[in-house]
């Protein structure tokens, strides 16, 4: 150890010693001895540069971590042994002279021993001498190497999690659509050619038999009634407007809202101009149908308004209503994050604002090319 502190001329460990000081809170330190125990003892690894990136200083630790004894780099710029990512590394002391303050990196550096490249998150405090020059880089570095191997493992179970949840979201769409044309063509063709039957011996029975006549009436009310409940379900199913395109759909549930919640509806169509497919069409739908859900269930809400500006690159949703939600309530914070998450897969973004006398209003952007075929 004492080979590397008389390698340090006697103004540059003055340097190291006041920067050392400084870390400790001014306690005083003899520069030799104290400053060998310090660096020899330090669990953190610890380097220094000269103002030509040429080292001049590794402590143990820094050694055992990076896998290179100091005795070999001693006096170089370390390119024979990362002659990949010297430049970088370089690059980066440069940086640190340049901004006069410490800077903090996220390194990648190839350990031999171990045959791999480790993360390192390094800091490197610039030094400069009476002309403002600048003199050492005062490093220290943390491997980070399981940090960022476990964050990459959680990022590829997002990401699975989330391909799973389209997956699961397109299966039920399918799904919907399978169940709303196996009941249009089933169940509802069955009590069209039943009301066409009902219906013929209303008109026979109308003067002979007014009983069966009354009865005919009765059954006919009870299949107008069920050939509308039907044609409500078809449509929660999987609206037939959909066909029609985005802004179609979104009318349709606009006019749903107004006819179960009694709100004054609006929308707004700006341009409609995105070429979308049944499946884009169907995905964004039930997005917007979503937020149109969350809006109008707020207390107090009388109007809701939708704002769709549909061009070939961008597709933007705005949905907005006069009242405000019930933040005791954990369903609408529960409602909102799925509203995001569906908006994150598909490369969207969500705003929320609610505001005190103007109400609520979500806005929705997302890429056209990443909504999912």
């Amino acid at each position: 150890m004492k080979t590397i502190i008389e390698s340090l001329g006697k103004s540059e460990i003055e340097t190291v010693v006041a920067q050392l000081r400084a870390e400790i809170g001014g306690a005083p330190l003899a520069a030799d001895a104290e400053l060998q125990d310090i660096i020899t003892m330090m669990p953190l690894a610890l380097f220094i540069k000269d103002a030509q990136s040429r080292f001049v200083l590794m402590n143990p630790a820094c050694e055992a971590m990076w896998g290179v004894r100091f005795s070999e780099m001693r006096g170089t710029d370390g390119s024979a042994h990362f002659p990949e990512q010297t430049p970088g590394y370089i690059a980066q002391d440069r940086a640190a002279f340049a901004a006069h303050r410490h800077l903090v990196n996220e390194e990648l550096l190839w350990h031999k021993g171990l045959g791999e490249n480790r993360w390192l998150q390094t800091y490197k405090q610039p030094t400069y001498d009476e002309q403002g020059r600048p003199r050492l880089l005062i490093a220290m570095c943390i491997d980070i190497t399981e940090r960022k191997r476990a964050e990459r493992t959680m990022v590829n179970s997002m990401k699975q999690l989330r391909a799973l949840s389209t997956h699961q979201r397109r299966a039920k769409d399918n799904e919907r659509r399978r169940i709303a044309k196996e009941v249009h063509d089933d169940l509802a063709q069955n009590l069209l050619a039943l009301k066409l039957d009902v219906s013929a011996l209303h008109a026979r029975t109308s003067q002979q038999q007014p009983l069966l006549h009354r009865r005919a009436a009765q059954s006919l009310a009870t299949l107008d009634a069920c050939i509308v409940a039907v044609r409500d379900l078809i449509n929660e199913l999987h609206p037939s407007t959909l066909e029609l395109g985005l802004s179609a759909a979104v009318e349709w549930q606009l006019q749903q809202l107004e006819r179960r919640h009694g709100l004054s509806c609006r929308l707004k169509v700006l341009n409609d101009n995105a070429a979308l497919d049944q499946r884009q069409t169907s995905a964004i739908f039930h997005i917007a149908q979503a937020a149109l859900d969350y809006v109008g269930s707020h207390s107090g809400v009388r109007e809701v308004q939708a704002t769709l500006n549909l061009e070939p690159a961008k597709l933007s949703i705005i949905i907005s209503g006069d009242g405000l939600p019930d933040r005791r309530k954990v369903s609408g914070a529960l409602e909102l994050r799925a509203i995001r998450e569906r908006l994150v897969d598909f490369g969207g973004e969500l705003a929320v604002a609610n505001l005190a006398g103007a109400g609520t209003v979500l806005s929705m952007t997302l890429p056209v090319t990443s909504v999912p075929e």
